[in-house]
């Protein structure tokens, strides 16, 4: 067992964070937790009670402020927001390919911003220059946009190794599953 054996929710049901199954325990004793999903096949033992190993909790009183999300402007999330292409040919890019443009060029009054920022080949970039998408004559596959917060693909604060069994239910195609390190 190991440090991060307890799925924790907020109020509405999204997952918050990792507890170990000592701190679930007691958040459950102290009625700052409910009990959502427990381990069927390990019991926890003391002197006076027995009881299933929590495996997802619902914290009491707490819930994820929305409004106040953002995607961190990263290269990372830039590449992600562009699917790892080109924004001009379309070519699938490797990391060390990687190269961003600006849309209008900063000597022009671009900003480094989602809104002008997307990921171009090195071809491409040269190619365009220090030239506006009508100087160079070319074209993007889409409008850059700033992700949505909600996105789960840009959510990385939990390391998460392993997908227990039962967080099922928060995994398929959610924000667990965009959120699991991938083995190498």
């Amino acid at each position: 067992m190991g440090m991060a054996d307890t799925l924790v929710l907020d109020l509405a049901n999204r997952p918050i964070g990792f507890v170990s199954w000592q701190r679930a325990v007691k958040m459950y004793w102290e009625d700052r937790a409910e009990i959502v999903k427990e381990d069927p096949l390990v019991i926890l033992h003391s002197p006076s009670i027995e009881m299933n190993m929590p495996r997802v909790i619902k914290a009491k009183n707490y819930v994820v402020k929305k409004m106040k999300l953002s995607v961190p402007f990263s290269r990372r999330n830039i590449a992600l927001r562009d699917n790892s292409q080109c924004q001009y040919c379309a070519k699938h890019l490797h990391t060390a390919d990687y190269t961003l443009d600006h849309v209008v060029p900063r000597s022009k009054g671009g900003l480094s911003t989602w809104t002008n920022l997307v990921l171009c080949c090195i071809k491409c970039n040269k190619a365009k220059n220090n030239h506006t998408l009508a100087e160079s004559g070319m074209t993007l596959l889409r409008k850059p946009v700033e992700p949505k917060a909600t996105d789960a693909r840009y959510n990385f604060k939990l390391h998460i190794r392993k997908l227990r069994p039962e967080w099922k239910e928060w995994a398929d195609g959610g924000w667990l599953y965009w959120n699991v390190e991938l083995d190498k």
